[in-house]
């Protein structure tokens, strides 16, 4: 076994570094691999709310050590509190909100973060994952990380509001095996299984399985899903090793757009439980395919190269009925959005006790994201004069091509479009009856390269100073073309390729002060750049009246964003940090459309800003005292919404940023009763967000109109048969809470799940 290890130090793993890292010009020796030390390997989450660092390679200090805002969901958090999908995880994060599941790209995952959107700001393992899908399972996940503020020096492309990586998981160094069973109110049934194996101390094994099913809780939308993600390590227990893993997942979901909600309150009389759109034509199909190849090699005591590889094809194929229309009530009254001439919030309808349909109905997206991309650095710690340094150089890169055909089922044999029947307003007929045929209406295709390279460097002044700086240059180079097809005689109208590319550079400084070990107090800067083409399912454009330019966003230079935060954190003990931070995120240059004659070009004449006051605690306080918590209060400001020079009035200046929870928090906390049992208990809860604007003089003497808050309660009993053997029962939203969450004010609103409960039954062997 000895000469077989040596062997594949020698040669085998040498061979597959050098050919697994073009981007690298970097060669080992035989002779340098041959004197490597042991590798360390990352320890395996432990029983813990707190994660002593994150997994990224380029932020090489502990959370108490780095200048920033940073929280780590970890495995345990997740799985005591029944977080299933990326969605409910970041429900317990402040300073966090929902949009609403429409728009061009499609249906998914919309995240507000700090007041910024951050849809397009997800990462797996640090590598970008831009699809706009729902990320409904983290079965395959061992933590969530949240970074927040400005973040494009880490992962480039536009990080203004901070970012969410997932960490997935690997082989570990031990045999385990863990299966868990669920059964819960609304036909919730779940079955995970992760299985780990140590072939031999050159290869382990590890393989993870999940099967869902449930309706959304309070109401009658079904999903169901399924998921299989084997991975290979090979060298668990030397000094270079590579990981090979595979993930596939596919969802069966109905999509949800819920009730109306028009001026910050759902409409009254209507239940929570109507669903409006057309229940035997909505639907939501996911194919999550993922390769990814990750490889670490300890080059000397004081050198490591790290690098990941990953290929991502996501399909996703959706057919939806947004809730847009008259709803006219039983009094002839129907919802409208408020003006200077009519705050009651309603006006005179003339098919009382109806909805009268309007908007696409039946509409059918079908996107394809492909993704290939690499990141490779090398870490070095060296000294100069009495100063320590951790180097970590590196480069990456990314390609992403999309694609999205757009149809839709309601149209006669001719191509025209049936006359869509009124429903009953408090309890519609949410089945389509007339005529179906499926017809094309566009196709459109978009790519986008992004070319990275980066260096970060760590400075320590004895043990009480920490310098951080960090440097990034990304080059992006971009195509968007989009083509409408005629539903009459399907002749295809080819559109414009729109092409952009762009130059980012990103920048960092963090400094840290250490009164004790235990203790950091810091302050940090950062800056982030955002390219008109920030993904490849988005590009620039023209608008074209008369054969002359109107408006033009391709000649528009990336939107820029600084970041300032103070802060001080505090290890009360090994397993315990407390943190708190003062914050302010401006965009100081924002893409504002031109409305002055003659000048179509979009200017960065836009300007805002988010601040506020966070706070976290996680981990032990004592062994038998589990606890995670974190509240934020935020305000944000619109300073400027027209371009300098702009003939008319600045209706938004002024007015408080949308989607910003002014106070949010949440806590979980657990309690080890004795050998077999424990108690758990949380809350979650959102304060009032602004959800309009002022738009023209018919509404500027409006109040903005404010979303109303809500306080979930969460508890749970786990009961220790031995120690491979638990129940857990779990009960989410003990109150019945009526609240609402993917907002889109004077439209619809999603109701948030009702009360229920899960019984889990744990078995490890």
């Amino acid at each position: 076994m000895a000469q077989k290890y040596a062997v594949k130090n020698k040669k085998v793993k040498t061979v597959a570094l050098a050919i697994a890292l073009p981007n690298l010009a970097f060669a080992a020796t035989e002779e340098t691999v041959t004197q490597l030390p042991t590798i360390q390997a990352r320890a395996e989450q432990n029983a813990s709310y707190l994660a002593a660092k994150t997994s990224s390679t380029k932020r090489t200090e502990t959370l108490l050590d780095t200048a920033k805002s940073v929280q780590v969901i970890t495995e345990k958090a997740l799985k005591d509190q029944g977080l299933l999908s990326l969605q409910q995880a970041l429900a317990t994060t402040p300073g966090i909100s929902f949009g609403a599941g429409e728009g061009g790209g499609g249906y998914g995952d919309k995240i507000n973060l700090r007041g910024y959107d951050a849809t397009y700001n997800t990462t797996v393992d640090g590598l970008r994952d831009a699809a706009l899908t729902n990320r409904s399972d983290l079965f395959n996940y061992e933590a969530v990380e949240v970074i927040k503020g400005a973040n494009s020096v880490e992962n480039g492309v536009g990080q203004i509001s901070g970012g969410v990586n997932l960490v997935s998981k690997t082989p570990k160094k031990r045999d385990s095996n863990e299966v868990t069973l669920g059964f819960g109110s609304d036909s919730y049934k779940r079955f995970t299984g992760d299985f780990n194996k140590v072939v031999d101390d050159d290869l382990a094994f590890r393989l993870n399985v999940m099967g869902h099913q449930n309706t959304y809780a309070g109401r009658e939308e079904e999903m169901k899903r399924w998921g299989i993600a084997p991975s290979l390590t090979f060298g668990i227990s030397d000094t270079t090793k590579a990981t090979l893993s595979y993930l596939y997942q596919k969802d069966e979901n109905d999509p949800q757009y819920g009730v109306p909600y028009y001026n910050g309150k759902p409409v009254k009389g209507i239940s929570d439980k109507n669903n409006y759109g057309y229940s035997n034509l909505d639907q939501q199909n996911i194919e999550n395919q993922v390769v990814t190849l990750k490889l670490e090699s300890e080059i000397s005591s004081n050198a490591k190269l790290n690098s990941i590889t990953r290929y991502s094809d996501i399909q996703q194929k959706a057919t939806v009925s947004a809730p847009q229309g008259t709803f006219c009530l039983a009094d002839g009254k129907a919802p409208t959005a408020f003006t200077n001439n009519n705050l009651t919030g309603f006006i005179n309808c003339a098919t009382a006790g109806q909805y009268v349909v309007s908007g696409p109905r039946g509409y059918y997206r079908d996107t394809h994201n492909k993704q290939f991309a690499n990141d490779t650095n090398i870490n070095v710690q060296f000294k100069t004069g009495l100063i320590d340094h951790t180097l970590v150089a590196g480069v990456g890169m990314s390609r992403e091509d999309y694609e999205i055909t757009t149809a839709g089922y309601i149209y006669n044999t001719n191509g025209t479009v049936p006359t869509k029947p009124n429903m009953d307003v408090y309890n519609p007929d949410h089945y389509w009856r007339g005529a179906t045929k499926f017809t094309k209406t566009g196709v459109a295709e978009g790519y986008l390269n992004v070319y990275s390279a980066y260096l970060f460097d760590t400075l320590k002044f004895g043990e009480q100073w920490l310098l951080n700086l960090g440097v990034r240059n990304d080059y992006t180079d971009g195509q968007y073309r989009s083509d409408t097809i005629s539903t009459t005689n399907a002749a295809v109208t080819r559109g414009q390729n729109y092409k952009q590319s762009d130059n980012l550079i990103s920048y960092n400084t963090g400094l840290t002060f250490k009164p004790t070990p235990a203790t950091s107090l810091y302050l940090s800067y950062a800056n982030a750049q955002k390219p008109v083409q920030n993904t490849a399912s988005g590009g620039c454009a023209q608008t074209i009246t008369n054969n002359v330019i109107t408006a033009n966003t391709c000649n528009t230079d990336p939107e820029n964003a600084v970041a300032y935060e103070i802060g001080a954190k505090w290890q009360a003990n090994p397993n315990f940090l407390l943190s708190a931070a003062v914050f302010r995120n401006e965009q100081d240059k924002v893409r504002v459309r031109s409305d002055i004659a003659g000048q179509p070009d979009a200017k960065l004449d836009g300007k805002n800003y988010v601040q506020g006051v966070e706070l976290g605690l996680a981990g032990e306080i004592t062994p038998k005292w589990n606890i995670t918590a974190s509240a934020a209060y935020m305000e944000g400001e619109y300073d400027q919404t027209k371009v300098n020079g702009s003939p008319n009035i600045d209706f938004q200046k002024g007015d408080k940023l949308v989607n910003v929870p002014k106070v949010s928090g949440s806590l979980w906390t657990t309690y080890q009763l004795n050998d077999q049992w424990q108690a758990g208990y949380g809350l979650t809860y959102q304060g009032e967000m602004y959800l309009s604007t002022h738009s023209a003089a018919t509404n500027d003497r409006v109040p903005q109109v404010k979303s109303e808050d809500y306080l979930i309660h969460n508890a749970s009993v786990t009961y220790s048969y031995n120690r491979d053997l638990s129940f857990q029962l779990l009960g989410q939203n003990l109150s019945d809470e009526k609240y609402y969450t993917h907002i889109r004010n004077n439209g619809w609103a999603m109701p948030g799940e009702g009360r229920k409960g899960v019984f889990n039954v744990n078995y490890k062997f």
